[in-house]
């Protein structure tokens, strides 16, 4: 079966966090592109980009998007 790749749109929100719950639990049917979250939970978001190893993600705040990049490698 071919893999669906999945961009999650307000990742760190509620159902963004359970859509990632759902494409965890099938592995071999989808994979997370990308991730795009308000910024209001950078932990959070900075948790989803390590346990998907994703490399493309978007934050609207900009002063988040500053903290989410010097917490990253």
């Amino acid at each position: 079966m071919n893999t669906r790749s999945v961009l999650v749109l307000g990742s760190t929100g509620s159902v963004g966090t359970q859509a990632l719950d759902l494409l965890d639990a099938h592995p071999d049917r989808f994979t997370v592109a990308g991730l795009a979250a308000g910024g209001g939970d950078v932990t959070l978001l900075a948790q989803q980009i390590r346990a998907h190893g994703v490399g493309k993600v978007a934050v609207a705040d900009h002063a988040a998007a500053q903290t989410l990049r010097r917490s990253l490698p």
